[in-house]
């Protein structure tokens, strides 16, 4: 862990990325890392977006075994609890960057021009949170390194939730009308929750699952 008292935005080459692959994913009905996507899975197609501009992509999980070699470094999490914000815990505490983005695995249309553009408000905060549908994309957010001692103690009063996070540091929420000049950009928001979400999406990726 790394952090910075350059109010200056940093450069994102310096940054690294975590994606979380835990959770059961019992609306999906298997675990949502290792479901086909074109000629990788889900977690595959997350982690080739954010590998070519990320200093690093860290892939946090409960049984590293279950994953396919990604090519980036895996990290098993074994807290008592679960949930995003463990991972995120376990992400930052492992990172040498002053500031992390965080997806989920479930996330395969990821827009680095999207993400860019949150860069510039990694300024005078702790995290920069994206609006979208009327939510916060926490699940699509930088994460400073200063907010790593503030989740260990909210995992310490046994809450994993990522909105307990944000509620607690300082947090700048970006209004979605900042992405909408990046052409589809709002679908680096999306994730799949179910079968239906999935199936979706291959009829709209490009290349169709090789299974």
């Amino acid at each position: 862990m790394s952090s910075n008292t350059d109010n200056r935005p940093p450069d994102i080459s310096q940054l690294d990325a975590i994606v979380l692959a835990g959770g059961d994913s019992r609306r999906m009905g298997a675990p949502k890392a290792n479901l086909p996507f074109g000629d990788t899975s889900l977690i595959g197609t997350a982690v080739a977006a954010l590998k070519p501009v990320f200093r690093n992509v860290l892939v946090v999980t409960r049984d590293k075994s279950q994953l396919p070699d990604l090519g980036v470094e895996v990290l098993e999490d074994q807290h008592s609890l679960q949930g995003p914000l463990v991972g995120v815990a376990r992400g930052l505490a492992h990172s040498e960057a002053p500031w992390c983005f965080v997806a989920a695995c479930d996330m395969p249309f990821l827009k680095i021009e999207v993400i860019k553009a949150m860069v510039p408000h990694l300024t005078d905060c702790d995290a920069v949170i994206p609006q979208h549908g009327g939510r916060l994309q926490t699940l699509h957010a930088f994460y400073r390194s200063s907010c790593l001692p503030i989740a260990e103690e909210i995992l310490g009063d046994g809450i994993t939730s990522l909105r307990e996070l944000v509620s607690r540091c300082r947090a700048t929420e970006l209004p979605e009308e900042i992405f909408l000049n990046d052409g589809n950009g709002l679908s680096s928001f999306r994730d799949l929750d179910n079968t239906e979400d999935y199936q979706q999406a291959l009829k709209e990726s490009q290349d169709p699952p090789k299974l």
